[in-house]
């Protein structure tokens, strides 16, 4: 492929990205209450996880001293294991719990692109309507990479057929798989395929939107460590690197959440014009 072919393919795929994006923005703009779920989902998480989190570790202190626990623990300290229980449990229940948001959203927007009549809790009758479906895919979301893998094992066939696999599999997000999830009726791994095959069509300016969205995040990420910042320099407190750490850490779950529920419009966007290209 000669340069200019490739400045061409690259121009036309920011292009498409470009179009996308203020496709997705248009629905924002016609239906601007569906940006109430990425809010809603911070506050349900903040809301309900020192709730949750207390059971949980509640059962695992019912339990660690059993024999099968202390066997397995007897070389690392507990110390080490609590901040690792709380690091993983924290990690699956903002993503749990950002899957309904998610595909609440998902659901809006794609009503919306149809040109079907929506109201505010839209998403929401949806997401009740497929609760069981829902909660499924939130429960395997950490698991997306080997379910995408699975998904596509006949890919590694070939050795482009498996480069495509690992990486449309590495990238695979519950933003993406929402639209299926809220209109399909298939099974996981379908759906996970269904979803792969569907974005693929546009892949290009679907990885250009990934991309663009990734280096938000970064950015958020980066300004939520702004309280760490002021708090190393102007305060010596002996509360203040806790306090520090807290803010730090509820901006950090803020951005993400809000971020990648509201990244599902562009996804479902896209997901509805590939399938309705041509």
């Amino acid at each position: 492929m000669s340069a200019a072919t490739f400045f061409r393919h690259t121009k036309q795929s920011f292009y498409g990205a470009q179009a996308i994006v203020r496709r997705s923005f248009g629905v924002i703009k016609n239906d601007p209450q569906i940006l109430i779920y990425p809010y809603l989902a911070v506050i349900f998480i903040l809301a309900t996880y020192p709730i949750v989190g207390r059971f949980v570790f509640s059962m695992w202190h019912r339990v660690q001293y059993s024999e099968i626990i202390d066997q397995a623990t007897k070389t690392a300290s507990n110390e080490l294991l609590v901040h690792l229980g709380l690091v993983t449990f924290s990690v699956f229940y903002t993503f749990f719990v950002t899957s309904y948001f998610t595909c609440m959203i998902s659901a809006s927007t794609w009503a919306e692109l149809e040109g079907k009549p929506t109201s505010l809790l839209y998403g929401l009758r949806v997401v009740g309507r497929r609760f069981l479906r829902v909660s499924r895919f939130g429960i395997l979301a950490i698991f997306f990479f080997p379910m995408g893998i699975i998904a596509q094992h006949k890919k590694f066939r070939s050795l482009r057929g498996a480069f495509e696999a690992i990486c449309s599999s590495f990238s695979l997000s519950m933003s993406q798989l929402a639209p299926e999830v809220v209109t399909g009726k298939k099974g996981v791994f379908e759906t996970v395929r269904q979803s792969i095959d569907t974005l693929g069509q546009l892949w290009k300016e679907s990885l250009v939107i990934r991309v663009s969205l990734f280096l938000t995040f970064l950015l958020l990420g980066s300004i939520s460590f702004l309280p760490k910042v002021i708090e190393h320099y102007w305060f010596n407190d002996p509360t203040a690197d806790i306090v520090g750490w807290i803010v730090t850490v509820f901006l950090g779950v803020s951005s993400y959440v809000v971020l990648r529920v509201i990244g599902a419009v562009f996804t479902t966007t896209l997901c509805y014009e590939a399938k309705n290209k041509g």
